[in-house]
Order: structure tokens, then C-alpha cells, then sequence
């Protein structure tokens, strides 16, 4: 099982952070990943993310590749529902509308537009799927 998305294999592609309370994106290349830190290379300098403070991060649609097919215990949003129209609705009230591409443990990735975002669970509130009837409704 991934416990998420944004992982080793996004180490030299370029990123912006969008983070929680910070007004400004941080843009720049993943240099180093590990499993509550990011390691950015920004113009400015060598900046180090928490996991915590993210609220999605913007990447190529080339990086959001394929669908994911990992087995997930105990979550609602499995990969099964890859494809689906979705409205993800952030703590800060951001909605995002787009289609679920990934899903991992801790991170789903949506594709809006012309780019990919991978969000951390951690940030949403909630998730709409759109012209998805609720199981047991009638």
C-alpha cells in the first residue's frame, strides 16, 4: 500500500506548494522526500516543507500519471472511484473541482485543467462526488 502520492519518485520535477496560512506559493524542484518533509530547491534557497503545512501541490499532469491500484483498508475513497468528477472542499473553504486521478493513504490527486494537484487528506473537508447516487439511497 502507498502512503501517498508525492513520493521519491517526484525527486527533480518542479512543484508549487500551496500552504496553509501562507499567502505566497513555494516554487521549485523536489530535491528530497521523506515521509513528514519535503525538500524543495527554490531560487531563494534550500527550503524544507512539512507535510503538514500543505495544502495541495501543483504538479505537471505528465506527474499524475495512470490511476492508482492499491488496496486501501478502512477509507471510503478507494481507487475504484479513479475517474470520477469531484468537488474537494478545503479547511480554508478552496474547492477544487476536477477529476480523481489517485488515491493513496494519506493524498488524493485531481486533475483540473491543465494541471494536477496532489491534496493531503489532512486539508479537506470534504469531497463531492458529482452525478454519483449515495449507496443504500433510493
Amino acid at each position: 500500500m502507498r502512503d501517498n502520492i508525492l513520493d521519491r519518485r517526484f525527486e527533480g520535477k518542479a512543484v508549487r506548494l500551496r500552504l496553509v496560512g501562507v499567502e505566497e506559493p513555494i516554487e521549485g524542484v523536489v530535491d528530497e522526500v521523506s515521509k513528514y518533509e519535503i525538500g524543495v530547491r527554490t531560487p531563494k534557497g534550500p527550503v524544507v516543507v512539512f507535510r503538514h503545512s500543505i495544502a495541495y501541490v501543483e504538479v505537471s499532469q505528465a506527474d499524475l500519471h495512470g490511476f492508482s491500484s492499491e488496496e486501501l483498508e478502512d477509507v471510503i475513497i478507494t481507487p475504484e472511484m479513479s475517474g470520477s468528477d469531484v468537488t474537494v472542499v478545503l479547511f480554508d473553504k478552496t474547492r477544487i473541482d476536477g477529476k480523481l486521478s489517485k488515491v493513496s493513504k494519506y493524498e488524493i490527486g485531481v486533475r483540473t485543467g491543465d494541471r494536477a494537484l496532489i491534496i493531503p487528506k489532512s486539508t479537506i473537508s470534504y469531497v463531492v462526488f458529482q452525478g454519483v447516487e449515495a449507496r443504500g439511497s433510493r
